[in-house]
């Protein structure tokens, strides 16, 4: 039997699936249950792959088959093969399927809002470990190893899909004392009191006045902190009147360290988005994760 295989081309993988099935069975209708098809088809895949190689791999003996010497050096060498790739698959479907997700959050999102819940989504997950890093950045999915990001704005977000995730309600806080030292029943007592101003919004305060009527407030000399957490704490202690998302502070509304001396409060134009790169949102973990930080939004 004389080869037309060129060395550098691998034989058909569906005729050493076949030849696999059968050698091991020693038999091609068993090898046809095996595989799910018919005796005929796995004859002639077998035929198939005896051409491309130019050696015969069976002996036909009457109904019955064996290895010719060359089948014999081929079998497992090809039969450990088919092992290694259905391995190789496997583990990539795993990754896929459950393995490390890795999430990029909001600093002061991760802290208040994410960690105190993410134990639920373990808990049904078990399979998918979370790896949360916190960054602000524009997130580049196709060089950086994130593959779920939360970020706020209005978008659009080059290079990703976005998800609307939530719009939040921002209010006043402060001390409990606070408004007993000076008055504070309405956004016309803020002026009296030193503002706490969030350096990556400095639109903020600027906002709430304008949606109530008032001019800019000066907060040339008011500090100015980084994150939310930062605020928050520095509220808690007196240090001044703080504009804050109203989810991020409930346990402090709940412990009495701040109040919210009056209704009033100011609704974004901009909104939490997640963002994932482009398609990926068809993979199980990330669709899993999503359909979860949005059921745990919903439910507040």
């Amino acid at each position: 039997m004389e080869s037309h295989m060129d060395e550098r081309r691998l034989p058909s993988l569906n005729g050493i699936r076949s030849f696999v099935a059968a050698a091991r069975h020693l038999s091609f209708t068993a090898a046809a249950r095996e595989l799910n098809v018919t005796q005929g088809a796995v004859s002639r895949s077998v035929q198939a792959l005896e051409a491309e190689l130019g050696v015969p791999l069976f002996r036909r003996e009457g109904r019955a088959i064996a290895l010719t010497p060359a089948g014999a050096v081929f079998y497992p060498q090809v039969a450990d093969a088919l092992g290694r790739i259905a391995a190789a698959s496997q583990s990539v479907r795993r990754l896929e399927e459950g393995g490390v997700l890795s999430i990029s959050l909001l600093p002061t999102f991760a802290l208040r809002w994410l960690v105190p819940r993410l134990h639920r989504f373990q808990h049904a997950h078990p399979d998918i470990l979370v790896d949360v890093s916190t960054s602000e950045h524009t997130v580049d999915f196709v060089a950086e190893p994130i593959d779920l990001a939360l970020r706020y704005g209005f978008g659009p977000w080059p290079g990703a899909e976005a998800t609307l995730f939530m719009r939040e309600e921002m209010g006043i806080f402060c001390a409990p004392a606070l408004p007993r030292q000076a008055p504070l029943a309405s956004p016309a007592d803020l002026p009296a009191h030193r503002l706490l101003v969030h350096t990556t919004r400095p639109e903020a305060w600027p906002d709430f006045f304008a949606a109530h009527g008032m001019a800019p407030p000066d907060t040339g000399q008011s500090p100015g902190f980084e994150h939310f957490f930062m605020i928050t704490e520095a509220a808690a202690l007196g240090m001044g009147v703080a504009l804050l998302p109203v989810f991020l502070v409930r346990d402090e509304l709940a412990s009495g360290r701040l109040v919210q001396p009056f209704p009033h409060t100011l609704r974004p134009a901009k909104a939490y988005y997640l963002l994932h790169g482009p398609g990926r949102g068809r993979s199980r973990k990330i669709a899993l994760f999503m359909d979860w930080l949005l059921q745990e939004a919903a439910s507040g």
